[in-house]
């Protein structure tokens, strides 16, 4: 399982990865912050994925997560991923 995060960097881009990290310590996250693409590679990579606001959160390429996420939208999310790994 292949999770991306888009972010600003701003407060909310930064409380979600902060939470995507302690809700998945399991899961391995790449960060996309785009302060620090120089070279167009990641809005590139945003476009191939159909990111159109920040933060947003990619799993194995298909967009999982628009904006800060909730207890709801983790639990949800933690159900999606389990099943993706095969460890439900």
């Amino acid at each position: 399982m292949r999770l991306e995060l888009f972010s600003a960097g701003c407060r909310l881009c930064e409380r979600t990865e902060s939470l995507i990290r302690s809700f998945f310590p399991e899961m391995p996250l790449q960060v996309h912050k785009a302060s620090e693409c120089v070279d167009g590679s990641c809005c590139e990579l945003a476009g191939n994925y159909g990111v159109k606001a920040v933060p947003t959160l990619v799993a194995d390429g298909k967009i999982v997560c628009i904006g800060v996420p909730d207890e709801l939208n983790l639990a949800s999310l933690r159900q999606l991923l389990l099943v993706g790994m095969n460890l439900k």
